[in-house]
């Protein structure tokens, strides 16, 4: 196992541009049209939400660690980069994940008993023969290469809770920690590193707090939680999500990165670039103004913290906004969420195909 996410296989060889998945996908598809075109599922965030409640589904029977749902999740997103869903058997699939995330994250179950609980969820879909999980697993980690190790945002949300500039609270916290496992519905996983999904999670929480106590979606995190994240609950703003989105996002964001170029320019004077930006500087621009940006609101201390702490972290900017945007279109699509019609597109393309035997 590396000992830090930077030198680890999930940033060398899991880690995509957002063009790069596009590009892996949309060639799959074209190898796949077929298929895809006769068996259409819907979008595939709302086939992951299907995914993820199915793992809860099997994990009610089963102790296990949070990070095994999560790390589940990863394992199948990862897997449908070279695999359509239309191509597997997605029963199957959760209980294989699942029972390989369990081994990963040192919380094993046997593989009869495993086998087992889904046969008796999904007594349709899940092959009595415990070897047909065993050939799955076989498959899931071949397609991965055996890079089974997953990093996780949880332990640099804990961090940022023990940032004194933040002074985030046990409220913002837990609202935190059900916006990173939302994010295991969206690209995220693929596409940014963890302590900035954590940092994601934290901002939105931070901006969205009033709204999620008034739409009653808020969810304190448990004590424990904070001494061994890897125990903690799996909680979810789910199809709520959106209510307690209703601030108005865009001019957070559009402060945000304001206050960011102001800081790239402050930084350019200081290193001895001044003649070139006083050329190109309005009234608007200039470094006096960028701690009235930074502090879009008198009135809000914490706002006015948390824009200052991300622009002063040197964190990508850009890539944070664009993945706040992206969590924020889940939950957007979260109310368009019909299990019964998912579960009936699945049901009719895996009859159809043989894939249920």
């Amino acid at each position: 196992m590396a000992a830090n996410y930077w030198v680890s296989t999930q940033r060398k060889f899991w880690t995509f541009t957002p063009e790069k998945l596009l590009e892996i996908r949309d060639e799959l598809d074209r190898q796949n049209s077929k298929v895809l075109d006769q068996w259409p599922y819907p979008d595939r965030r709302l086939m992951l939400i299907f995914l993820r409640d199915r793992i809860l589904q099997l994990g009610k029977r089963l102790q296990f660690r949070q990070q095994c749902v999560a790390t589940a999740m990863v394992y199948m997103q990862r897997y449908f980069l070279s695999t359509p869903m239309q191509n597997v058997n997605l029963y199957l699939l959760v209980a294989t994940a699942f029972y390989l995330a369990s081994k990963t994250e040192e919380s094993p179950h046997h593989i009869r008993l495993v086998a087992a609980e889904a046969r008796q969820a999904w007594p349709e879909f899940v092959p009595g023969d415990v070897s047909r999980l065993g050939e799955m697993e076989f498959c899931l980690i071949s397609e991965m290469r055996s890079e089974l190790i997953v990093w996780h945002p949880y332990r640099s949300l804990i961090t940022l809770k023990e940032n004194q500039e933040l002074k985030l609270t046990n409220d913002e916290l837990g609202l935190a920690w059900s916006i990173i496992n939302d994010s295991y519905m969206t690209d995220l996983p693929l596409t940014c590193p963890p302590h900035l999904v954590a940092i994601i999670a934290m901002f939105l929480a931070v901006v969205f707090l009033p709204s999620a106590k008034a739409a009653g979606t808020l969810r304190p995190l448990p004590h424990e939680t904070l001494s061994n994240p890897d125990a903690g609950h799996f909680s979810s703003l789910g199809v709520g999500g959106r209510q307690s989105l209703s601030t108005p996002i865009n001019s957070v964001l559009s402060n945000l990165q304001m206050s960011n170029l102001m800081a790239t320019q402050s930084n350019a004077h200081l290193n001895g670039k001044a003649s070139f930006l006083n050329q190109t500087e309005t009234p608007s621009q200039q470094p006096g103004d960028r701690e009235k940006v930074i502090n879009p609101s008198k009135d809000n201390e914490k706002m006015q913290n948390t824009i200052k702490f991300l622009v002063e972290s040197g964190i990508n900017i850009e890539q944070m906004i664009e993945g706040t945007q992206e969590l924020i279109s889940l939950y957007d699509i979260w109310e368009q969420y019909n299990e019964k019609s998912v579960k009936d597109a699945v049901a009719r393309c895996m009859k159809a195909r043989g894939l249920d035997s």
